[in-house]
């Protein structure tokens, strides 16, 4: 399997410290309540059903629940039904590369710690020897790379993430919908977004994605001084996408700004739950070697 140390697999937003902390966390300890990004192991959202792949012949430890006892009364041995997700987890990581993830308060971007969010991942699920497919969206589908478990395939994806710069308006909807035209099996899809755009239409995306019994989880990043205006009088704003500019008192509007964000990043999550879908919120950190993994952790991402 690749490794940090192959000179192939060199890129600024694969992080050797990440990947070691992650390695070093007590996963196999874990009840896995939420997910699993891991081939041998239970789909990756409660509730969730896996694809009926075949038969096998039973060993101790397995679960008795999947034992199939018409296999029994014909041959007199025990057999249990074997699930797509025990051989292989197929994930689609979507990295949103629109305008709005180039903002950033300080050192680092939004865009720039989705990356590095998408490279771990790319990193451990492949590792793992599941197939991965990679899209880059804005508002469209800007780039795509069918799944596949190899490990030149983890190299140009990683090449993808680290040159693909951000670009274009926000608009998700419509490229998740060319995603969902490529994809033919059941698959993880890994949203990395700061879902900065038309809520309703995104979210009715989702749902559809989940009705064709394909599991969906959000990453929301979000630079932490998007959620407050800048101490002082009168400021103007320019949209990065539309260049749309708008001017407020912030003395005036500071306390409705912040409740109203509050309850659109509110309003996104819970959405996002009610339909079935995974989601945990990134604050940018000057720290990624600390709050990516711990935050991974509590999504629900598994890779034991």
């Amino acid at each position: 399997m690749p490794t940090t140390s192959s000179p192939k697999l060199k890129s600024k937003f694969l992080r050797p410290e990440i990947i070691a902390k992650i390695s070093r966390m007590n996963f196999a300890g874990r009840k896995i309540s939420e997910g699993t990004v891991a081939g041998s192991h239970s789909s990756p959202f409660k509730g969730c059903s896996s694809e009926f792949s075949s038969f096998r012949p039973y060993v101790q430890g397995d679960d008795t629940r999947h034992l199939d006892w018409k296999v029994y009364a014909r041959c007199e041995r025990f057999y249990v039904r074997q699930f797509e997700q025990e051989t292989n987890m197929r994930s689609c990581l979507v990295l949103d590369r629109s305008e709005s993830m180039n903002f950033a308060s300080g050192a680092m971007s939004k865009y720039d710690y989705a990356r590095i969010i998408a490279s771990t991942l790319a990193y451990l699920i492949t590792k793992r020897g599941d197939s991965m497919a990679f899209s880059a969206v804005s508002s469209g589908l800007d780039e795509y790379f069918p799944p596949s478990r190899s490990a030149g395939n983890l190299v140009n994806v990683l090449n993808a993430i680290a040159s693909i710069e951000p670009s274009g308006s926000t608009s998700l909807a419509p490229a998740m919908d060319i995603i969902g035209a490529k994809i033919k099996r059941k698959t993880l899809i890994i949203l990395i977004s700061d879902m900065l755009t038309g809520s309703e239409e995104i979210i009715r995306s989702i749902r559809t994605f989940i009705k064709q019994k394909h599991n969906f989880m959000v990453l929301q990043v979000i630079d932490p001084a998007e959620g407050e205006l800048p101490e002082g009088g009168k400021f103007t704003f320019v949209d990065s996408e539309t260049r749309e500019r708008v001017t407020i008192n912030s003395r005036r509007s500071a306390d409705s700004y912040r409740r109203q964000f509050g309850d659109f990043v509110s309003g996104i999550e819970n959405s996002l739950k009610n339909c079935g879908c995974g989601y945990f919120r990134f604050s940018v950190s000057p720290h990624p070697e600390d709050e990516i993994p711990e935050g991974l952790f509590k999504a629900g991402f598994s890779f034991i």
